[in-house]
């Protein structure tokens, strides 16, 4: 019988048993009054029959016997269960002394290990005795202690058994699985006894969590030592108890610093302070499972990717622990009738409330590393390579579900709108993978997009005021000036490698999304700059903003220079405190215009000189910023403050001398306007001119039309033309591209946002990016109108939407969108124009979602929980194929054979790598098997049969097989789909 046969066998199995057998027990305890009172800090509002460990122990040890045959493993576990089981139904109705208890768990970890089913950490005997009984001993314990609340237990066993089903899946190892799977069952067929409504029906009792745990202890030890050597076995078990550990650490530490016992009774378990943000056990049950699915998910992908993977695995899981039990256990002095642990099944009615959870407690510590990382992002190429954004999006994934679970999260419907969209983009993605040409491509844009749903949800989440949105931006700013520093540095030495094609481009390495780097991170300066309170610091954050404008200019970069265009005239035009804005706009660009011919130099007449001039032309001018703006701020301040006239006379100068420099400045434009109008004209078709000499229309790029843009753009619309519903599919668009492009440019994207999700996803993906942007743009609405009713300025909305308005500028120009250093600013920003403009305001509960029944309220919670699950999963999975990919191309030269195994076990994850495909057909041509390796390739050919790459290589490979006609056949299906590459069409016609 197959594996999987006989794991959905024991699954279904087990589950039907103790569903069917949980009536028998409750009706049992009824005639032996076997029930929990409910006295002290136990909640349930009537006598609750135990006994439930009874039918989920029998299932379980019935289903195992049934389907097993290695008695060596079975025996000892079993009959672990059912000593525990006896102890703990006796401590159910007469309880047993902790010490008592305490042996026997001992006794039963110590028989573990003398069946050779403990821990192996290599240490010696000794050391793996003792670690496998204080391992039992804590996870039984753990798991007993989680026992409090409807569902708890149950729930967390089923997750962490079903993570142990998949891992015995995997790794085809049949008892573990089918024995995983019917523990999983077990517990899944008496949940709904146990969550049943109003009340539970029967506890579990400590005759049902007992056992239960030393079966989780016993299979985690089991699978993490068979997936896993020595103490990476033990920390990938960590992770797969890691919420109910969670649970323990939070009373310890609680208690201790309460000065009360750790074995007192209360209601200061996480399962608590969760329950007083969702509100109902189900709840409760499904964000807590969630969070252990994901952290089962982290376990099983970082273990098979070794200690590259595991060691950040756990030291973020022990970060997050301890700022979790910081956020939940925030008051340290509480009187001891205030504290309290539900034991057994006891659930709380009303609205529990706990030490701490109303205190505010602040986002910072995640906001600030996440802001300066953003802002630090050029130097590693604005995270744009997958192997940086993957497990950074795993983190922010593991920081969200701590975050949901540790603070009470209520989003306006603006915010539910932009999420809900942003997500659903991601799936869209995902699911094109259905009909695209690129399966691989779809999984990479809609795990990208995943990465930025969570990272908008976060901060969401987390942004709480615009005073956390200020210190967010200050970090972003921080890291931006250090790499400004770094080039200015380099400017100063004549280092000519930050030039590429004489335009800044390092250290991001793409100029034109260096440049928008900038232009974003100036928007956060001006807004600080239009600010009355400090000279000083207006001065300074002027000057930075000057600074930033002179990186712009030097990289040419025309989106970006129209992006900060565009975003001026936006926030100028809606936002209130124009005057000053535009005045420090002004003394910036009076400041900036006597470098800018210095600047400019290192376009027409590069070199060492030329770089050392722009570079202090740069610092002057951002100095001569600062200085001349904080003494007109102070100007300002001082005649204000001197009451009078002053005030007003000065601010009627500013008006009358801004308002001259703009009618000579319309004058002129009225005087231009037809050169102007032959300039434009004549851009136009340098613009549209392709495949031949375009010409530069002046000596600086910042000036000229001339460009292939206009070849990505036309090819996006043929594409969306032919598939105008659902797209030609994530990632398909270079197929069309390269079949239909009239340069020799090789691109893989549009250069344009709103043009790739119209041609890749069609018009369902245009509306959810039109859901996003609209969203967005009623709450700058809303925004506005809170500002101008309240007659306050918020730097914060300033800041925000003119990054905005430059990102989306820039991206639906070029591909700033893929890169997610900069992109997370936008996502930032994005985040403090969905807050509502009153901080205090909290969104208020629409009369039909109070009338929903409970389980229908619940259900976002559940969507969430799920939806963090998938992402975490999904990405998992690109990031281990990656890294096995990496791992073979690494090998190929010196270990073929290892190569082989990588390439493998990439290709086990993931079935649409190409990447992958290519390693192995790689791998195995060095052992001189050449038809293998053409299999290979024609398997990935089959995959991706436009992929013009798959079929040169086999062109390649039939030459090295001395077979000239295939290689001449498949080169000639290479230049059929890539016409425009020479070679291919020189090699279709001489091959070899």
């Amino acid at each position: 019988m197959p594996l999987e046969v006989r794991l959905l066998i024991g699954l279904a199995l087990s589950t039907a048993m103790v569903y069917g057998t949980t009536p028998l027990a409750i009706r049992i305890a009824a005639r032996l009054d076997f029930d929990d009172q409910p006295r002290g800090y136990r909640g349930h509002a009537k006598p609750t029959p135990f006994l439930g460990g009874a039918a989920v122990v029998a299932g379980f040890v019935a289903v195992v016997l049934l389907l097993t045959r290695d008695a060596g493993q079975t025996l000892p576990i079993l009959g672990g269960v059912v000593v525990l089981w006896a102890v703990g139904t006796i401590d159910d109705r007469r309880s047993v002394p902790p010490l008592q208890r305490v042996v026997v768990e001992v006794a039963l970890g110590a028989m573990l290990w003398a069946f050779g089913l403990g821990w192996s950490l290599g240490l010696g005997g000794a050391a793996d005795l003792a670690a496998t009984v204080i391992w039992v001993l804590a996870v039984v314990n753990a798991f007993n202690l989680f026992d409090n609340m409807d569902g708890a237990s149950s729930t967390m066993a089923a997750v962490v058994s079903a993570a142990m089903a998949v891992l015995g899946a995997v790794q085809s190892d049949v008892w573990l699985a089918v024995t995983a799977a019917a523990l999983c069952g077990a517990c899944l067929g008496f949940l709904p006894h146990n969550l049943s409504r109003p009340s539970a029906r029967i506890f579990l009792g400590d005759g049902g969590s007992m056992p239960i745990g030393f079966a989780v202890a016993a299979l985690v030890m089991i699978g993490a030592s068979a997936a896993a050597a020595q103490w990476q076995a033990l920390v990938m078990g960590l992770l797969l108890v890691g919420v109910p550990a969670l649970d323990t650490c939070l009373v310890v530490v609680s208690r201790r610093r309460r000065g009360i016992s750790i074995l007192t009774g209360g209601r200061d378990h996480l399962t608590h302070r969760t329950r007083a943000r969702m509100r109902t056990a189900h709840g409760v049950a499904a964000a807590l499972g969630s969070a252990q699915a994901l952290l089962s998910a982290l376990a099983i992908v970082a273990v098979t990717g070794g200690s590259a993977l595991l060691v950040p695995a756990v030291l973020l899981y022990l970060v997050l622990l301890a700022t979790v039990i910081a956020v939940l256990d925030s008051s340290p002095k509480v009187a001891a009738g205030e504290v309290s642990v539900a034991d057994d099944g006891a659930t709380p009615r009303g609205r529990v409330t706990l030490p701490g959870t109303s205190v505010s407690v602040s986002g910072l510590g995640v906001l600030l590393p996440l802001g300066l990382a953003l802002g630090l992002s050029p130097f590693w190429r604005g995270y744009y390579d997958s192997s940086m954004w993957v497990p950074a999006g795993l983190g922010v994934l593991l920081v969200v579900t701590a975050c949901v679970i540790a603070t009470p999260v209520r989003l306006n419907r603006l915010t539910v709108v932009s999420l809900c969209a942003i997500a659903s983009l991601a799936l869209w993605s995902l699911a094109s993978a259905l009909w695209t040409d690129s399966i691989q491509g779809a999984f990479l844009e809609g795990n990208r997009m995943l990465v930025y749903a969570a990272t908008l949800g976060l901060l969401v989440v987390l942004m709480r005021s615009d005073r956390r949105a200020a210190w967010l931006y200050g970090a972003v700013v921080a890291g931006a000036l250090a790499v400004a520093a770094w080039i200015v540095f380099g400017l100063l030495r004549g280092d000519a490698s930050l030039m590429l094609e004489n335009r800044l481009h390092a250290p991001l390495e793409y100029i034109n999304g260096e440049a928008c780097f900038f232009v974003l991170a100036l928007w956060p300066c001006v807004a600080l700059a239009e600010q009355k309170r400090s000279a000083l610091a207006a001065g300074a954050a002027l000057g930075i903003a000057t600074l930033f404008a002179s990186l712009v200019v030097m990289g040419q970069s025309r989106g970006a220079v129209l992006a900060a265009l565009i975003s001026i005239v936006v926030v100028c035009a809606l936002l209130p405190g124009r005057l000053r804005r535009l005045a420090a706009l002004a003394v910036m660009a009076a400041c900036l215009a006597p470098a800018l011919p210095t600047i400019l130099d290192v376009y027409r007449a590069p070199g060492p000189g030329a770089l050392e001039a722009a570079g202090r032309a740069a610092l002057l001018s951002a100095f001569a910023a600062s200085m001349l703006w904080a003494l007109a701020v102070e100007i300002e301040w001082r005649a204000t403050a001197s009451g009078g006239d002053a005030g007003r006379r000065l601010r009627q100068f500013v008006v009358v001398g801004m308002s001259a420099v703009a009618l000579v400045g319309a004058v002129a434009a009225i005087a231009s306007a037809g050169r102007a109008a032959h300039f434009l004209d004549h851009q136009y078709k340098a613009f549209v001119t392709l495949g031949g000499e375009q010409g530069e229309a002046t000596a600086s790029r910042l000036s000229t039309g001339a460009g292939n843009r206009y070849d990505y753009w036309r090819i996006a619309e043929h594409a969306w033309r032919a598939h105008p519903i659902v797209g030609v599919g994530a990632g398909g668009y270079d197929k069309t591209y390269f079949l239909e492009r009239s340069t020799t440019e090789d691109i893989r994207q549009p250069h344009s946002l709103p043009l790739q999700v119209l041609a890749e996803l069609g018009i369902v993906g245009a509306l959810l990016l039109l859901a996003l942007l609209c969203a967005i743009g009623l709450a700058v609405r809303r925004r506005i109108a809170y500002l101008r009713s309240a007659r306050v300025r918020s730097p914060a909305v300033v800041a925000s939407l003119g990054v905005v308005t430059a990102w989306f500028v820039h991206t639906s120009v070029d591909w700033i969108h893929l890169l997610p250093g900069v992109t997370g600013i936008a996502l930032i920003a994005t985040a403090v124009l969905l807050r509502p403009g009153d901080e205090h305001a909290e969104p208020v509960p629409s009369r039909l979602t109070q009338q929903l029944p409970r389980l229908a309220r619940i259900g976002p919670a559940v969507a969430v929980g799920l939806a963090i699950a998938f992402a975490a999963l999904s990405l998992s999975r690109q990031g281990l194929s990656e890294l096995y990919v990496t791992r073979a191309q690494d090998a190929l030269a010196a270990r073929p054979a290892d190569a082989l195994t990588e390439a493998n076990r990439a290709l086990r994850l993931d079935r649409e790598s190409i990447a992958a495909y290519y390693a192995k057909a790689a791998a195995i041509a060095r052992f001189g098997d050449g038809a293998t390796a053409n299999a290979v390739l024609l398997d990935a050919a089959r995959r991706e049969p436009r992929n013009f790459v798959t079929w040169t290589l086999l062109g390649d490979l039939a030459v090295r097989r001395g077979k000239p006609l295939e290689a001449q056949r498949y080169y000639r299906r290479a230049s059929e789909l890539n016409p425009r590459d020479e070679e291919l069409t020189q090699l279709a016609a001489h091959p070899g």
